[in-house]
């Protein structure tokens, strides 16, 4: 069922060519948090700087499968990177979701141009709770007014820096909760949003994740998204596609930690019998490959359910789950293999285990995945 045509085939070669040339000569920088610009410059030339722009922008318009190639091809190559390269796809589905013609041109011109784009709607006291968002969006005249704090922004600096363009979710009626939040679109550089602190992370070095800091910041109206209380809807609508992606980059990270645990057990040996011949060892490998396998037929199905227009929110918290937490246990796995080994940055699979750790956190916690699969069963 999952079969690549010959152009995603085609794809595929090209962003695993990127990969070997562009990002694994570079991880010992690119782990530092330098070499971002540059990197982004190289990827910009491959012609995917953002996956999903219709064509009716000047855009590829990939579907949500080869989209999934592509991240899962990135996720190997390295998750920071993909979670930076990804944030242009994730900041522009709001668009496709709920934005007019002319809004998709001003939004996905700069982007197309070879500029980061955003998605801004995690705050410091409203993580999992998207309802709970405190920056406010007041109506006066022709404009609304934003005021607020976002935090966890990925490439939001860049955003504003390129001037670009970024969608922001604020309440426009606290009192509704929920109901009350709305979607902005927000050209980078406009005078009331600032960059507060750069988060200094764990992993994922290779994405730039910021606070947004907003006082007094004047959009006109035109740059609301659909209705205003519309904003938990294309949020959650958001957050089912991007969750696929993240499940793709896992699937990859996974195939990663896999890949190196094997070359290690083939070229290791302990005492006169070789890793790779030690029972315990093989069965191990077989288990993660059998799980990586499984993760990535959850993504290619879920590709297949959103492509052909059928309900997905379901199976994409049950991808995004299951995907993110297999990247982190192969890992694991991996890096046991490994022994102290696999504790050094000589190893690789340390840097691969910092960078997994994320995936179950982002665009949704598997808590939240949790409720959701359960809430769809219980209710």
């Amino acid at each position: 069922m999952f079969d690549f045509t010959d152009r995603q085939l085609e794809l595929q070669q090209r962003v695993r060519k990127f990969v070997n040339e562009n990002i694994f000569p570079n991880l010992e920088l690119i782990d530092k948090g330098e070499y971002q610009e540059e990197l982004f410059k190289e990827w910009c030339k491959t012609g995917l700087v953002t996956l999903v722009a219709p064509k009716a922008v000047g855009g590829i318009e990939l579907d949500t499968k080869s989209c999934a190639i592509v991240m899962e091809e990135l996720g190997y190559g390295d998750v920071g990177v993909a979670t930076g390269f990804g944030a242009n796809n994730l900041g522009s589905y709001p668009l496709l979701i709920s934005g007019t013609l002319e809004q998709q041109k001003q939004h996905f011109g700069p982007i197309l141009e070879g500029k980061y784009g955003a998605f801004a709607l995690t705050e410091p006291g409203a993580g999992s709770d998207a309802g709970a968002v405190a920056t406010t969006a007041e109506r006066k005249g022709d404009e609304y007014i934003l005021n607020g704090t976002k935090c966890f922004i990925t490439q939001g600096g860049f955003a504003i820096d390129m001037q670009s363009s970024m969608v922001v979710f604020a309440s426009t009626d606290r009192t509704l909760g929920s109901k009350g939040l709305s979607a902005f679109l927000v050209k980078g550089g406009t005078p009331g949003i600032r960059v507060g602190k750069i988060e200094d992370k764990m992993g994922i070095r290779g994405s730039q994740t910021v606070e947004l800091v907003i006082e007094d910041l004047h959009v006109p109206a035109s740059s609301l998204l659909g209705e205003e209380g519309d904003g938990m809807k294309i949020a959650m609508k958001t957050l089912d596609s991007g969750r696929l992606m993240v499940a793709a980059q896992g699937v990859g990270c996974g195939q990663r930690a896999l890949d190196l645990a094997v070359d290690y057990v083939k070229k290791q040996v302990e005492g006169v019998k070789p890793l790779a011949k030690q029972q315990a060892i093989a069965f191990k490998i077989a288990e993660m490959e059998a799980s990586v396998e499984a993760a990535r037929q959850l993504v290619y199905r879920g590709a297949f359910l959103k492509d052909n227009k059928q309900p997905y929110s379901h199976h994409s918290a049950i991808t995004k789950l299951f995907a993110t937490e297999m990247a982190m246990n192969v890992a694991n796995s991996a890096m046991e293999i490994m022994g102290s080994y696999g504790y050094s940055k000589e190893s690789g699979i340390e840097k691969v285990w910092r960078d997994a750790r994320i995936l179950s956190i982002y665009e949704g916690t598997n808590q939240v995945q949790r409720l959701v699969i359960s809430g769809g069963l219980l209710r």
